[in-house]
């Protein structure tokens, strides 16, 4: 996969607690259903956003689950926005306990996508900060919002 954007492959979850300490606390993840349950809630506002994150050379790419009660479809959209998408926390640290017990809910719905030819790169877990914006109109039919990233935004993958 390539793109513009930064990525780093975590091992194992346990990791990211190793990150140095900050004054501020670690970030809390959302899964795509709970942004989705709530979306007036998370209008506008930047943060770390767990599910399957999804590339298609045609298509582009996006982060959401299989199902998510009364949210069709369950995805962000992910759009690079270089010039006024969020600036990930200097101190990019996630809060790993409450990651480990959403990832395990996630996957319990949701499936990794296995394909015949290309890469296994095209679904993975991951994490990915940036920005929800909710779509208006025809565009909400393919995705209820948007995930801008800055151009030098996160995605950090999870190997599990």
């Amino acid at each position: 996969m390539s793109g513009p954007f930064k990525t780093l492959t975590i091992v194992g979850i346990g990791l990211l607690s190793l990150a140095a300490r900050s004054s501020e606390p670690p970030l809390v993840p959302y899964t795509v259903c709970e942004i989705l349950h709530d979306l007036a809630a998370f209008d506008g506002k930047s943060m770390a956003v767990l599910g399957r994150y999804s590339f298609r050379q045609q298509e582009g790419r996006w982060v959401g689950e299989q199902s998510c009660e009364g949210s069709t479809p369950p995805l962000l959209w992910v759009e690079e926005d270089a010039a006024a998408g969020p600036k990930p926390p200097d101190d990019f640290e996630l809060n790993a306990d409450v990651l480990s017990h959403k990832l395990g809910e996630v996957r319990r719905h949701t499936t990794l996508g296995r394909f015949r030819f290309g890469s296994p790169d095209y679904d993975r877990w991951a994490v990915v900060y940036g920005r929800v914006e909710p779509r208006k109109g025809d565009s909400a039919k393919k995705a209820l919002a948007d995930l801008a990233i800055r151009g030098d935004g996160v995605v950090i993958f999870l190997n599990q």
